[in-house]
């Protein structure tokens, strides 16, 4: 078995180098390996940063251009596609109505023409070359949709904190008016505590609604009383009348 002193002084060409690292990434690709782990790595074998990031921008660089080939080659092909799909579709239509008329053959005459239209078309689409133009143009494309796709995502999130603020507020009101409501009944509740003891109500005394009850049968003796007085003394002057 070999000493770790041994191994820590052992010296690895640039081939090996690669070898190395590209084993070691191979291990590794299930995970994938972050910007930050590439850096630590880098470092531990004397790579500076600063070589680090300019390599990863190169990388980065080539991957957008590839990824612009692909683009640029899916959408030739899907253009293909759809052209393909019109040329049938139409030369179909061209033969039938040939087919149900009187007259000589005369779809294919439009189906030569569409034809040579189709098979041009099928050399661009089907060709893999792209001009370092036509990938400069790609990429600056994707550029403006992804400058587009995040001003739009930072115009809804501004908007939905727009919304959320406003809903913040009205809460706040809301619940403002209630406790105002709920402060100004608890002064008006103690303002009339406070009336209340202040002048306390008279207390009832008992047997007044009876006497109340009463009354009008005392006064009605009274009268009847007196009209029997009255009626005596006419019965007693009509007596002495008769004498």
């Amino acid at each position: 078995m070999t000493r770790p002193g041994k191994q820590s002084g052992r010296q690895y060409t640039e081939a090996e180098v690669r070898a190395i690292l590209e084993r070691a990434l191979r291990d590794t690709q299930a995970r994938g390996v972050s910007h930050d782990e590439l850096v630590a790595a880098a470092e531990e074998i004397g790579i500076s940063r600063g070589a680090i990031e300019a390599a990863s921008r190169d990388v980065e660089h080539v991957r957008g251009e590839e990824e612009a080939r692909e683009a640029i080659l899916a959408r030739r092909r899907k253009g293909f596609r759809t052209h393909l799909f019109s040329f049938l579709l139409v030369n179909a239509f061209l033969f039938a109505v040939n087919a149900l008329t009187d007259g000589p053959w005369w779809f294919f005459w439009p189906l030569l023409g569409c034809g040579l239209g189709l098979a041009f078309h099928a050399l661009a689409a089907l060709s893999s070359d792209v001009s370092p133009r036509q990938i400069r143009r790609e990429i600056e494309r994707s550029a403006a949709q992804a400058r587009k796709e995040q001003h739009r995502r930072l115009k809804e999130q501004r908007r939905v904190e727009r919304l959320e603020r406003k809903q913040r507020l009205e809460q706040s009101a809301e619940d403002f008016g209630h406790a105002v409501e709920e402060g100004v009944a608890t002064v008006l509740s103690r303002i009339a505590q406070e009336i209340r003891g202040s002048a306390p109500p008279p207390a009832p005394v008992e047997g007044a609604s009876k006497r109340s009850r009463i009354a009008p049968l005392d006064a009605d003796e009274a009268e009847f009383e007196e009209l029997g007085e009255e009626e005596a003394d006419r019965a007693a002057r009509r007596g002495r009348g008769d004498r």
